[in-house]
């Protein structure tokens, strides 16, 4: 199943969630009401990842646990799917990264 359904299904009526703003946690739920939750043994596809056409998508992770490869692996898949901007946030070490901004 598509862990970005709820995303898809937004897209799928014409809609996109509110400040065109989407949280996705790799291995938990953020705190947030846009927020979904990306199991790491089941990651979207790219083409699974389409919805986020056009989002701010900030993607949260454990740094202590998560590995590379997985992380890697889904920032490329959202980053194919031409998001506005896309950021990562590694809650254990504190640290943020801008791998797309957004155009003015």
């Amino acid at each position: 199943m598509n862990p970005l359904l709820p995303l898809a299904d937004l897209a799928k009526n014409g809609l996109q969630p509110i400040l065109r703003q989407v949280w996705i946690g790799l291995g938990f739920r953020p705190a947030k009401s846009c927020g979904l939750a990306v199991s790491p043994d089941r990651l979207p596809t790219m083409c699974e990842c389409r919805p986020v056409v056009g989002l701010d998508v900030i993607v949260a992770y454990h740094g202590n646990t998560t590995r590379y490869s997985i992380l890697r692996s889904l920032c490329h898949h959202l980053y194919a799917a031409n998001p506005r901007r896309l950021q990562v946030i590694d809650l254990d070490r504190k640290r943020i990264a801008f791998l797309k901004l957004g155009v003015a």
